[in-house]
């Protein structure tokens, strides 16, 4: 089949890849990585020109996000990911998420999602971060 008819992107390798992209929009593939392993992950973060959508293809995959504005995060809701199900995660919105052995989830967003127009806060997860239990909220604040 000619490409010209389809477009078929894969990637293995470790981390969170750039496949697609397409009238505005990049559609990644996040494979897990020791890097985002809990414990590991270190920073939350919100895009200001874009909501993120996350689809859990297969493994293990826990979505934390958080109210709060300027002044960072707040309280922090855990929420794991089920496969075939959809998980939008509207701009302005802090989260990060946490990934296990095997974890393969698709990840779609504005193309010109970017550290110019997304902000960063660095959390001690480890400390802060509840266990990985749907609804689970902690006061990070």
């Amino acid at each position: 089949m000619g490409q010209e008819l389809i477009e078929i992107k894969s990637c293995t390798e470790e981390g969170y890849h750039s496949l697609v992209f397409f009238e505005g929009w990049r559609v990644g593939l996040l494979n897990d990585t020791p890097k985002f392993h809990q414990g590991q992950a270190c920073e939350m973060q919100r895009h200001n020109t874009s909501d993120e959508v996350f689809l859990l293809l297969e493994g293990r995959f826990t979505l934390y996000v958080a109210d709060g504005g300027e002044e960072g995060p707040k309280t922090v809701t855990a929420v794991e990911l089920e496969t075939g199900k959809i998980y939008r995660v509207p701009k302005g919105v802090w989260h990060t998420h946490v990934t296990f052995p095997g974890t393969k989830v698709a990840v779609i967003e504005n193309a010109d999602v970017s550290s110019k127009n997304s902000d960063r806060v660095f959390v001690d997860l480890q400390k802060k971060l509840p266990a990985t239990r749907q609804g689970q909220e902690e006061n990070i604040g």
